[in-house]
């Protein structure tokens, strides 16, 4: 299997930065991948030079790995882009976590509009905490791959990681 190599990105994360990366944390161990610190760049220095750099470093990384992107991604950031069209320029493999509460709004459509727009690999999105309808996921018609228990649920993130890896792997046969 190619290596894994993954951005985990919050719908509106600026609202609880601290949740994307506890879950991104709960996932790397889960796929048997590699945590690393939250992708940050330095928000003072206008210019996109700097983030390049941070991003080159991210994709120069060896082995397989999961980062937390603990801010919002369609916000306009210092630097003067945004992460969702720095993510798709750099065709960087994403997965969208949503909250539980906002499963049935319209923040994953939005979210997801947004990601494919800018032009990023998402490979799915995946509901953090609660209770998986999947009947109801199903008929929104998004890429949803499960859902991550915050508790101890071995079916729900059994799940997950099954579906999480199927997508990988179809993802790098699609970028051959």
């Amino acid at each position: 299997m190619p290596l894994l190599r993954l951005v985990l990105v919050g719908a509106a994360a600026a609202a609880d930065a601290t949740g994307v990366e506890e879950a991104a944390g709960l996932l790397a161990d889960l796929i048997g991948v590699c945590a690393l610190p939250p992708l940050l760049a330095a928000t003072d220095q206008p210019g996109q030079a700097g983030v390049d750099t941070l991003m080159a470093q991210l994709i120069g990384r060896d082995g397989a790995w999961l980062v937390p992107l603990p801010q919002d991604p369609g916000r306009l950031q210092p630097w003067g882009g945004r992460w969702s069209e720095l993510l798709g320029a750099w065709r960087q493999p994403t997965a969208l976590l949503i909250e539980a509460h906002q499963a049935d709004g319209g923040l994953p459509a939005a979210s997801t509009a947004l990601l494919q727009h800018c032009g990023v690999p998402l490979l799915g999105l995946i509901q953090w905490g609660g209770r998986f309808d999947a009947q109801a996921r199903r008929r929104d018609g998004l890429p949803w791959l499960g859902a991550l228990a915050q508790a101890d649920s071995t079916d729900a993130n059994a799940v997950l990681s099954v579906s999480l890896r199927q997508r990988w792997v179809q993802f790098a046969a699609e970028a051959r």
